[in-house]
């Protein structure tokens, strides 16, 4: 399962509870560093760099998101709310599985 840095708390729990192995992409500004006054800092990448599985969960709830009943948590019943999540996943992968292919 991949999770965002502000999840890092949880990873021994998850791993100790579920078994369940938690996987964090490490930013390269991350983990800031104590350094004497005369010492060099250490370089780092300019501009834009890609970070492995960074919007995964992002890009996916935007999926979800464009079918009206999930855009709001509107249902009374959890039951209800998990079914319409599957029907929604259950369409994108469809749609993807039946697209025509270009060539």
């Amino acid at each position: 399962m991949w999770a965002d840095p502000a999840y890092r708390g949880l990873k021994d729990w998850l791993q100790k509870a579920l078994d369940w192995r938690l996987s964090i992409p490490q930013h390269w500004w991350s983990g800031g560093t104590w350094m004497r006054a005369d010492a060099e800092p250490p370089t780092r990448p300019s501009g834009f760099q890609v970070l492995a599985r960074r919007w995964v969960v992002e890009r996916t709830i935007g999926w979800l998101t464009t079918n009206r009943r999930l855009a709001k948590d509107y249902e009374r019943f959890v039951e209800t709310g998990e079914m319409l999540l599957y029907h929604a996943m259950s369409r994108i992968l469809l749609r993807r599985l039946t697209r025509k292919q270009e060539r």
